[in-house]
């Protein structure tokens, strides 16, 4: 398995992308690649294909699904966002929300791409 820090995401999805772009812009500690299968057992990852259609998927010294994946990425961001972040990654009585927050988040993505227009991505 690698030992690079590695985002698998969405290419399919606006918001996705910008997101993956606008992270990149931020700090250069991940690298993004497309969540698609072929691409995610190329570095070694067996990886459920149903999970990999569903969240955002990091790996830091072990995988990551959803909100969980989210607050890493963005603790390896900086700034106070980082610093938020990692806060409520130590919140681990929470992680049921961010579970719920992203899963509802993912179901309505598509209703949120008109947004990307602000993000400059």
């Amino acid at each position: 398995m690698t030992k690079n820090k590695i985002v698998f995401y969405d290419h399919n999805c606006k918001i996705c992308t910008c997101f993956s772009v606008w992270m990149s812009r931020r700090t250069n500690y991940w690298k993004f690649y497309p969540n698609d299968i072929q691409t995610v057992e190329s570095f070694g990852f067996k990886i459920d294909q149903n999970t990999l259609k569903k969240n955002i998927v990091c790996f830091d010294k072990k995988i990551f699904f959803g909100g969980i994946a989210i607050l890493n990425i963005f603790a390896k961001s900086g700034g106070l966002l980082g610093n938020f972040s990692k806060f409520l990654l130590l919140l681990k009585f929470l992680y049921p929300i961010y579970f719920l927050s992203y899963y509802l988040f993912s179901k309505n993505r598509s209703k949120f791409g008109f947004l990307v227009k602000y993000f400059n991505c």
